[in-house]
């Protein structure tokens, strides 16, 4: 089951000011250990290690084979592929520095006609088979948090006058349970893991943006209204806007640790948010890149 929680935009430049929007809280993290360890416990004649060992060749064969310029489809689940976010030269070949466009990685200084052709490599992911968008959404499961459903509720008996209306015990008491989907269950799911669920004024600590831009438009990153420098320290859940004004004739990307970003058009500017996650981050912004890819960007 998928637990939501809450988040209400806060950023008074945006449109979307005031409205809320669920966001998933993730239990924990399960790296190739962890999924080793639940693989061995359907009833496999293999030992955790021997298919920990398995995994980790397979993440290292993904990784050479993408970087052969092959796509690698893992049946059910996703295709991964590398692509390249370019500079966008002026010129295949200036004379007057006698250098031509290269197939290599670097950056273009602002009086450069060509050069380096890629500004970086990203990794791409396809759903693909069970996981496509369709396929989750028919089997997807939801319910809120308990300290969503107490919030819900507050609002509810506020609505209507009622006084002493909400939960006993607050967010964190599992009282606002039977508001939920399955509230029951989450309590017992969630355990341990409560303390995924944060708000901004329950994290303290910080954790570095740093923000890579390309292209020949313009982007302005922001918080609350604020701009947001590559390298800032931002909480866990802070909401980050982004505002893309791409070159002519072209549609920008966004990546935050190599996921897309959705973005939406509204009269040639390009907007989109993401909730900051719990650890040191790398947002990379391409104004000018042409969408043709044919990658799903959610």
């Amino acid at each position: 089951m998928i637990e939501l929680y809450i988040s209400q935009n806060k950023n008074t430049t945006s449109q979307a000011y005031g409205k809320y929007y669920p966001r998933v809280s993730y239990k924990q993290t399960m790296g190739i250990h962890e999924m080793a360890v639940h693989m061995a416990e359907h009833n496999t004649p293999f030992s955790e290690g021997t298919i920990e060992g398995i995994l980790r060749d397979f993440v290292k064969c993904v990784r050479e084979q993408t970087l052969n310029g092959n796509t690698v489809k893992v049946d059910n689940l996703a295709i991964f592929k590398v692509s390249v976010i370019g500079n966008g030269c002026a010129e295949l070949y200036d004379a007057d520095t006698d250098k031509t466009i290269s197939a290599s990685i670097g950056h273009l200084a602002k009086t450069d006609k060509t050069g380096p052709a890629v500004a970086s490599l990203k990794l791409l992911a396809q759903a693909t088979g069970e996981y496509t968008r369709e396929e989750l959404n028919k089997d997807g499961r939801l319910a809120w948090t308990d300290k969503a459903a107490a919030e819900i509720l507050a609002a509810k008996n506020a609505a209507n006058g009622s006084q002493g209306g909400s939960p006993s015990g607050g967010s964190d008491s599992g009282s606002g349970g039977s508001q939920s989907q399955g509230g029951s269950q989450s309590g017992q799911q969630g355990g341990e893991n409560s303390q995924n669920t944060p708000s901004n004024s329950e994290n303290s600590e910080g954790f570095a943006l740093t923000i890579t831009t390309s292209g020949s438009g313009s982007a302005s990153i922001t918080k609350d209204g604020n701009a947001v420098a590559s390298g800032a320290e931002l909480s866990e859940d802070d909401e980050v806007e982004i505002s893309i004004t791409p070159a002519e004739g072209q549609v920008p990307t966004a990546t935050l640790n190599g996921s897309s970003i959705e973005l939406t058009e509204s009269d040639g500017v390009y907007s989109g948010n993401f909730a900051m996650p719990g650890q040191a981050s790398t947002l990379v912004i391409n104004t000018g890149a042409a969408d043709d890819d044919g990658f799903d960007k959610d």
